[in-house]
């Protein structure tokens, strides 16, 4: 009886030593990595990175898309179509508080090549997928983020996520996406 847990108390630690020395990375090490991969991504895809919000549309300097980067959240923000804006002092279409949001995207990846992973529009659904302003319990933060700077009802914008603000698969596998989004508001 003796041999047989000696035995297995012995197979117990060449386990735990086996997998304490895997090839595995650290969190440190797989965020090093995601910010590696975001910026071949904005170097590969000529973006101009600022930390201001332009004043002027589009958003491009000297043939460069321009994104805005967030420094409070990470978040990589590109506004390419402001949406409907032509009602500017009574304009029902602002987002507001608790606006019902609808967002059509496309998301990818940043590698090379960047492989879309879903193209996502449920707006002309009976019952389109949609999440509620300003309640960070139904969408990613990196969505909330941008619609809170999209402001407009039809408003397009280009994201880089880095995973910390993303969906919950991203967060858990510390991988950075990439979004077209398109939003439409409901109120």
């Amino acid at each position: 009886m003796k041999r047989i847990s000696y035995l297995l108390f012995v197979i117990f630690i060449a386990s735990i030593v086996a997998s304490s020395c895997s090839n595995t990375k650290t969190y440190a090490q797989l965020l090093n990595d995601e910010q590696t991969l975001i910026e071949g991504f904005i170097k590969r895809n000529n973006i101009l990175v600022v930390t201001t919000f332009p004043t002027d549309t589009p958003w491009v300097k000297d043939g460069k898309d321009i994104y805005v980067l967030v420094k409070s959240s990470g978040l990589y923000y590109h506004l390419v179509d402001p949406g409907d804006s032509s009602k500017v002092k009574t304009n029902p279409d602002t987002l507001v508080l608790k606006n019902i949001v609808v967002p059509r995207f496309k998301q990818y990846t940043l590698g090379i090549p960047s492989d879309t992973i879903s193209n996502w529009s449920t707006i002309d659904y009976p019952y389109p997928a949609t999440f509620v302003y300003g309640d960070l319990t139904q969408s990613c933060k990196a969505f909330q983020e941008a619609a809170f700077y999209m402001k407009r009802n039809n408003s397009e914008a280009k994201l880089i996520v880095p995973s910390k603000i993303g969906f919950n698969s991203e967060m858990m596998s510390v991988i950075p996406m990439g979004y077209d989004l398109k939003i439409k508001i409901q109120k």
